[in-house]
């Protein structure tokens, strides 16, 4: 048996060297001694390249006196270059070896992976180093239940790296994650990246995800998916710290959480196209192109700049929004935001088309177009039919471009009003009315004389009306408020009505004409009116209305005659009367037909507390339906909860609330001067009997 001897040739550290190991290797075959020998190991020691380092290298020349030789390689670590730092390839092992002509090629070899979380088993590998040009390639590597394929290639100072994962398990690569982060639960991952770059730069990449059933969430909850199906691929390149890029994302199923947007998938295809300039030293983000589509809700397209050195936020943006389904779209993006608001429960459908124009953050002109547009709110607070129109609206105070509103049905709380429109003018915070406008409400019509809204930094807007009702049916009205109906109609002037600092004012006198007479309203104001507790102060005059009209179709019972009176210092705190000072009665100079009817005087007599019933029934006056009378009134002042009534006049046991005219004749005398407020109001709703009224 030949004597087997190793010869160790000292450690090379530069890939320059590569010639001297070919000498060396030469120089041994050659010498005499070669014959025998049955080995030969070189201890290379480190190869580095411009991007790529070898380590430990160790060549083993075998079977020397066969031929040909056989050629052995083993490498403690190749390390990649930048972005790709964390990822080693360790224990290669390569038994089909060629080093020749300065070249280094491994042809079948074995290697594993390791990164700072996580370590593969071995995988296929091979090499291919010269002096000009670098490549490798891994094959078969098994990665949380997928396989991945890694092939790099470098040519001087340029370099290229693609990877192609497939079916990686998301739950198994969920341990290869930082677990704060997100936590996957399930789903298969497909990842492709094709990536170039010179020295530790990269210059350009593309890559592609494919996510089939993908669920997960992060730690805080403001992203999850479930089941997710989404496809990715985004593109970009190098150009001088500027990247230019394009991106693609389809979602075509299963269900994404953004909060607080929620988007499901099912059935329908979820898609957006961007594409821009990305300056790394400004920190800003050109978006170019921008197309969001989502079937059955609408589109979203234009062009953006983000700045993101404080946090990202829109310096300047140009967006247009369709929707053929504003149901759909209120549903899945309104809605979230309408929560824990004043617009919750508020839908919307229709057709809308929008422009808007954003500036440091700040909406800074808009343009919409709508039609066969319906509100409805859940709350019932109003409706809005058939409306169609065209919004027009700029920061710039000189803007000048009018709007006009229209609908078909507009209703607010349970009062309808009929189609009308509007034309106004809308800048900056302010939206005035530009010509008067009559609108339809209740069989007869509200006239918008002047309207303006003011918006307030950190206040309520401040808002101004005034206008004139005509006609407006009462029956109508009451029906719609649920009220005992009433006959007759209302007409008057509204003078002008403010709202400023919470605060609702009367520019003057309110004349309500109603019951053929008239009510007037005067030093109306009111002090946080869209509060949990607003406040209420004003005084009212009444002269000669109707009685027969009031009470014609009252349950309360029929008076004919004339009814004047006031209400003063009236003040309320969340529309309950804290106190007052009223009078309803007989005018002085009412020479009308005076009657009244049994059954209202029963209901008089125990509003201030009687038997008027039981006397009715147990006297002969229970043979007649009605009553003359010379004057009925009665007054309250309210004062600590107590009402103090008073009647027509004074009497020996108390107050005269009716003082009987013709015949028969009939008198109600109240004993009890003063009242309870909430009784007195429970004896208005429920109208009983007691012991504290006569009636002779």
């Amino acid at each position: 048996m030949k004597d087997c001897r190793r010869r160790t040739l000292p450690s090379i550290v530069s890939y320059s060297k590569i010639t001297r190991f070919l000498l060396a290797i030469f120089f041994t075959l050659t010498t005499p001694t070669a014959n025998a020998l049955d080995s030969v190991s070189l201890n290379v020691g480190t190869i580095a390249g411009s991007q790529w380092t070898l380590e430990g290298i160790n060549i083993a020349l075998t079977d020397l006196s066969q031929n040909p030789q056989k050629l052995a390689l083993t490498i403690a670590k190749l390390s990649l270059p930048k972005p790709f730092d964390d990822l080693n390839l360790v224990n290669i092992r390569c038994m089909s070896f060629t080093w020749q002509n300065k070249e280094l090629l491994c042809e079948q070899g074995r290697a594993q992976i390791h990164s700072k979380r996580w370590q593969s088993p071995t995988a296929n590998f091979s090499f291919h180093v010269t002096e000009k040009r670098s490549s490798f390639k891994l094959t078969d590597l098994h990665l949380a239940g997928g396989t991945v394929a890694v092939d790099g290639e470098e040519r001087g100072e340029q370099w290229q790296l693609q990877i192609d994962a497939k079916a990686v398990d998301g739950k198994l690569i969920q341990q290869l994650l930082p677990q704060e982060r997100f936590k996957l639960k399930a789903g298969k991952i497909d990842v492709k990246l094709n990536v170039s770059g010179s020295h530790a730069q990269v210059q350009e990449f593309t890559l592609t995800t494919g996510v089939n059933g993908l669920t997960g969430q992060t730690k805080d909850g403001q992203l999850a998916t479930e089941a997710l199906m989404l496809e990715t691929t985004l593109a970009a390149k190098n150009n001088n710290g500027l990247w230019q890029w394009q991106s693609h994302v389809d979602i075509n199923g299963g269900a994404l959480y953004v909060e607080p947007l929620y988007l499901e998938a099912a059935g329908q295809n979820i898609a957006l196209d961007t594409q821009g300039d990305w300056n790394t030293s400004s920190k800003q983000v050109e978006v170019n192109s921008l197309s969001y589509r989502h079937s059955k809700t609408g589109e979203l397209s234009g062009h953006a700049t983000v700045d993101y050195k404080d946090g990202a936020s829109i310096e300047k943006a140009e967006l247009s929004l369709t929707s053929d389904n504003l149901q759909d779209l209120s549903a899945t993006y309104l809605k979230p935001f309408f929560e824990q608001t004043a617009l919750q429960g508020v839908t919307l459908a229709g057709h809308l088309k929008a422009d808007f124009s954003i500036n440091d953050q700040a909406l800074t002109a808009l343009t919409a177009t709508f039609d066969n547009i319906d509100v409805k709110d859940a709350a019932g607070r109003g409706e809005i039919q058939g409306g169609a129109g065209t919004l027009n609206w700029s920061n710039d105070e000189t803007f000048n471009q009018p709007s006009e509103f229209s609908w078909q049905q507009l209703q607010v709380r349970a009062v309808p009003i009929g189609p009308a429109k509007l034309s106004l003018l809308s800048r900056a915070d302010t939206i005035r009315l530009l010509k008067s406008t009559q609108v339809p409400f209740l069989g007869g019509a509200i006239a918008i004389n002047h309207f303006s809204w003011q918006a307030k930094k950190q206040r309520d807007p401040e808002l101004s009306f005034e206008g004139d009702i005509s006609d407006v049916s009462l029956e109508q009205l009451s029906k719609a408020l649920n009220w005992t109906p009433l006959s007759g109609t209302i007409s008057g002037h509204i003078p002008r009505v403010e709202y400023s600092n919470k605060t609702l004012t009367l520019g003057g006198e309110l004349i309500v004409k109603v019951f053929d007479g008239e009510i007037k309203i005067s030093n109306l104001a009111s002090s946080g009116l869209f509060t949990d507790f607003p406040k209420f102060h004003s005084d009212l005059e009444i002269d000669n209305l109707d009685l027969d009209q009031l009470t014609g179709k009252f349950k309360f019972g029929g008076i004919t005659g004339k009814l004047s009176g006031y209400v003063r210092q009236l003040y309320m705190e969340n529309w309950h009367p804290v106190t007052f000072f009223a009078w309803l009665g007989t005018p002085e100079d009412d020479d009308s037909r005076h009657r009244i009817s049994q059954k209202a005087v029963q209901n008089i007599a125990n509003i201030g507390g009687g038997g008027a019933a039981d006397l009715l029934s147990k006297s002969f006056l229970r043979f007649f339906e009605t009553f003359g009378y010379d004057k009925l009134g009665l007054g309250c002042y309210l004062h600590d909860g107590v009402c103090q009534l008073m009647g027509v006049k004074a009497t020996e046991s108390g107050y005269a609330i009716i003082t009987g005219g013709g015949l028969p004749r009939i008198d109600v005398i109240g004993y009890n001067p003063r009242v309870d407020w909430n009784v007195l109001m429970d004896r208005l709703k429920r109208i009983t009997t007691s012991d504290e009224v006569i009636i002779k």
